[in-house]
């Protein structure tokens, strides 16, 4: 496993500071719910993803590939998660569970790479994976593609996952503005997804929880779609996490809706 890149968030130092023994014992429960729709311009909704709030586990995919090729990488790889939480018990640590989630993805970038070399009329089928995993406090994401994590905490909200895109290696690069992201004719085109490439990278980040986290797994059709202001105002709210979920959908719903989208929302109590 790569070196795990240590999120630093406000209120974290603190919190350890002050209440280091009870803290690192503290288990948490999670209030999390899930809505995904296909948009309003296309039939078929080629994201997929799996909640299991019990073992500490979320995972949203994003298809790509057109036809069917894109619902069936994602609804893959979601599956695949799925299987891995059967096993998440007997892990010894958070890197331990992590590895078993990690693997369970690699195994179906493998699966897709080796059919597309077998059959290479077929085209390319593949899908972004973003998956979520908790242990006590300590909480993990892996992610290849532009789906999301974001963290809404202490009034703020963070994007805690980096896009795997053109558009976002340009931006770093500083060959193009903020502004200029939106209308890029390559904005939708990313550089990392499950079944893209022989060997997959997955890029991996690791912070602790807070007692009122809300988190939100998304496909891009919700960030491309709403703004984080928007966003921001939803997370805030006192509503609980399936009422947060339908109002985000809701919300890229009333505008153009263009792509699939996604949602998953986890409130920590």
């Amino acid at each position: 496993m790569p070196a795990v890149r240590k999120i630093h968030l406000p209120g974290i130092i603190w919190v350890i500071s002050l209440c280091q023994e009870n803290y690192r014992i503290m288990s948490f429960r999670f209030d999390s719910a899930a809505c995904s729709h296909a948009g309003n311009v296309r039939k078929l909704n080629e994201d997929a993803f799996c909640e299991h709030a019990a073992s500490g586990v979320w995972c949203v995919a994003d298809g790509m590939g057109g036809y069917d090729a894109g619902e069936v990488a994602s609804n893959m790889v979601v599956s695949a998660v799925s299987d891995a939480v059967r096993n998440v018990a007997s892990a010894a640590d958070l890197n331990a569970k992590v590895s078993l989630i990690r693997d369970a993805i690699q195994r179906v970038n493998t699966q897709l790479t080796v059919e597309r070399t077998q059959s290479p009329d077929s085209g390319m089928m593949g899908c972004t994976v973003l998956a979520l995993i908790t242990r006590e406090q300590e909480c993990a994401c892996v992610w290849a593609g532009d789906s999301r994590l974001y963290l809404f905490r202490d009034n703020g909200l963070y994007q805690l996952s980096t896009d795997h895109s053109v558009v976002q290696e340009l931006l770093d690069g500083g060959v193009i503005s903020v502004e200029e992201v939106e209308h890029h004719p390559q904005r939708h085109v990313i550089t990392r997804a499950v079944g893209a490439h022989v060997q997959l990278e997955l890029d991996y980040l690791a912070f602790d929880l807070m007692p009122q986290d809300v988190l939100l797994l998304c496909s891009d059709g919700l960030h491309s779609e709403i703004t984080a202001d928007q966003i921001m105002a939803i997370l805030s709210s006192t509503e609980d996490s399936h009422n947060k979920a339908t109002r985000l959908v809701e919300s890229v719903l009333s505008g153009p809706g263009k792509d699939n989208v996604t949602v998953n929302v986890i409130t920590v109590a």
